[in-house]
């Protein structure tokens, strides 16, 4: 089976499923699922998987974040026939309504999975600007794409039931949990990490792994840092991309705090560089303020780090209890900084802890035939008739 996998971004510093969906891609050619991947250029990956002709580049127009690209729908009359069914990954762009309005012209089954952004924080939880919007634009265009899609895949049972709290969904296809959630592979580390991120062996890493993004809440770590005033061999590594101006922010931050000799900002990091610092770190910190899974905490508990999560990031329902699920609060992370974080033994027993019990589930063969499997046969069973015909709910 081929499928086409439209994701609205090809750089990985944009953060998102990209580099989760190419892992998972990957490895689902070997079980006979094969895929192309379609996006926004330019294209930057240096964890990729895929091979490089199995990527479209798509020059876009406007706003970054809407997409538009003027050559999209002709591409798709000349390729689509091509494929056996599209996964429209994200919401809330021009590529998913461009791709879908090509989809049911000729009758090929499509699958919308929002990632995230069809959850109550992403809709109605970034002020009242953003929530006009998104509702206005879910009435004009993406309650269309999903009442014509064969099925709509969500990562956690939470994701779901917030989607279905934030907008009345059609109730004309399934709604799925896929197997998803793995830790995916690092490529490319066959050489050392960069000599600035490499620390003394004496050093405890405190990690935060991701995109700098305000939703993701790394002002808190630092705040909370400052108040828990942890041993001085401690050292909290803020590691991803992110816009300069916040960046700055947070920088400016760690100095007005005193904290700037323990705050270290790396950048992106990718390959040995991400490699290392996964092994080197204690404690993986996520305090987000939404993540509808959390695949890089995954990543750190696959080779053995401790992991504290922020009682947003949806992952932790599926953590055994006692572990380290906290709320969005700095007094809350300051006591867990100042006392349990220093604590080997509590680390090393709840990284046991959480190995175990996660990789039960959450490992690379089991997710990735469940991903075929799901993929298979929503789009096996897709019915033509009701994609070229889709009744209003």
């Amino acid at each position: 089976m081929n499928v086409l996998h439209v994701i609205g971004s090809l750089d990985q510093r944009a953060g998102g499923p990209l580099r989760a969906v190419l892992a998972l891609s990957a490895m689902a050619q070997d079980l006979g699922l094969h895929s192309e991947v379609i996006g926004a250029g330019p294209m930057r990956i240096p964890d990729n998987p895929l091979e490089p002709k199995l990527f479209h580049q798509l020059q876009v127009r406007g706003p970054n974040n809407y997409g538009y690209s003027p050559g999209l729908r002709a591409w798709c009359r000349a390729n689509l026939r091509r494929f056996d069914g599209v996964l429209l990954h994200g919401m809330w762009g021009y590529q998913n309504w461009a791709v879908s309005r090509e989809c049911i012209a000729i009758g090929l089954p499509y699958v919308c999975f929002p990632h995230g952004m069809l959850d109550l924080w992403s809709v109605r939880g970034q002020g009242l600007w953003k929530r006009a919007k998104k509702t206005v634009y879910w009435f004009l265009r993406e309650r269309s794409i999903i009442a014509a899609s064969s099925a709509v895949f969500f990562t956690t049972k939470r994701e779901l039931q917030n989607a279905c709290r934030t907008f009345r969904l059609p109730h004309m296809q399934p709604l799925i949990v896929i197997p998803y959630g793995m830790a995916p592979p690092i490529f490319n580390v066959e050489t050392s990490p960069r000599a600035e991120i490499v620390v003394s062996p004496k050093t405890k890493i405190a990690l935060f792994l991701g995109r700098v993004h305000p939703k993701k809440r790394p002002d808190l770590l630092i705040k909370a840092w400052k108040a828990a005033a942890p041993p001085p061999q401690w050292l909290l590594v803020i590691a991803g991309p992110g816009e300069p101006r916040y960046l700055r922010h947070l920088s400016s931050l760690a100095r007005n705090l005193n904290v700037s000799d323990t705050v270290r900002f790396t950048g992106p990091v990718a390959g040995a560089d991400k490699q290392y610092l996964l092994n080197r770190a204690s404690w993986f910190l996520l305090p987000s303020e939404q993540e509808n899974f959390g695949v890089a905490a995954l990543e750190a508990i696959t080779v053995g780090c401790a992991v504290a999560l922020s009682d947003q990031v949806y992952l932790g329902d599926k953590f055994p209890k006692p572990s380290e699920i906290l709320p969005i609060d700095v007094e809350a992370w300051a006591r867990f900084m100042a006392q349990r974080m220093i604590d080997d033994r509590w680390r090393d027993e709840i990284a046991a802890r959480i190995k175990d019990e996660m990789l039960l589930t959450y490992n690379s063969e089991q997710v990735t035939r469940g991903w075929v499997r799901s993929i298979s046969s929503v789009l096996t069973e897709a019915s033509p008739k009701q994609l070229l015909e889709p009744q209003p709910s």
